[in-house]
């Protein structure tokens, strides 16, 4: 649907399509669609890039203003975690200046244009690649081509299909809600938070996706670690 439609279908039902309802439903639209973007990491808001390092580097810069926040990392073919910034700068203060086997990284602050900023922990010994896999600034569809914005034109629409139905109910009880009739406004609102929840649900369960646990270990654990008196973990 796009913000046109959304916004005439609401005030349909809330039986006011004044131009002024119109307006306030679109707006609407627009700030809660930003929070649906904001909740979590969609399938739809990921979006991958790689930056050239060279031997040494520390700092490295995502050249595009259109991401929001690194999800995951790697140098090369090998992945690297992410640490806590205050915990790294605590307790590890020579891997932010030393060099050689990338372990981490931290997300430090964007800079003035906006661009996502990565610490290596330590700093690669030798050039390689960077792969970064990021959840984007918020995404709008508009006649078949990505824009990085909200939903602003009558004609853009959401780039996360599956929670559209969420969007439309969330806008209505913030049209109830304008409309003083607040016990209404209440019941839709659990309505779309259900429908927001059978949303993630179907990312996860009707696409190809995998639940995984990875651990890390600086080799204080071995295998005997895991087996407690008959029962045993099976490594595979």
């Amino acid at each position: 649907m796009t913000l046109d439609q959304i916004a005439n279908q609401v005030c349909t039902k809330v039986h006011d399509t004044s131009s002024g309802a119109v307006a306030a439903a679109k707006t609407f639209a627009k700030n809660r669609y930003e929070m649906i973007w904001n909740s979590q990491v969609w399938k739809d808001s990921l979006a991958t890039t790689s930056v050239a390092v060279s031997a040494d580097d520390s700092i490295v810069t995502i050249p595009s203003t259109s991401f929001d926040m690194p999800v995951a990392v790697k140098l090369d073919t090998t992945a690297i975690s992410p640490a806590n910034y205050e915990s790294a700068f605590v307790n590890s203060p020579e891997s932010f200046t030393g060099s050689g086997t990338t372990a981490a990284f931290v997300i430090l602050a964007k800079n003035d244009s906006g661009q996502i900023r990565l610490q290596l922990l330590k700093a690669a010994g030798q050039s390689g690649t960077l792969s970064v896999l990021c959840k984007t600034k918020v995404r709008v569809i508009n006649s078949g081509v990505s824009n990085y914005r909200s939903l602003e034109q009558d004609s853009d629409q959401p780039a996360i299909p599956h929670a559209e139905q969420a969007l439309v109910a969330l806008v209505e009880a913030d049209m109830l809600e304008y409309k003083q009739a607040n016990a209404k406004a209440q019941a839709k609102q659990s309505e779309a938070l259900t429908l927001l929840a059978l949303a993630r649900n179907m990312e996860r369960g009707q696409s190809a996706s995998r639940l995984s646990i990875s651990v890390e270990s600086d080799g204080q654990w071995q295998r005997d670690d895991w087996e407690s008196g008959d029962s045993q973990i099976q490594f595979i």
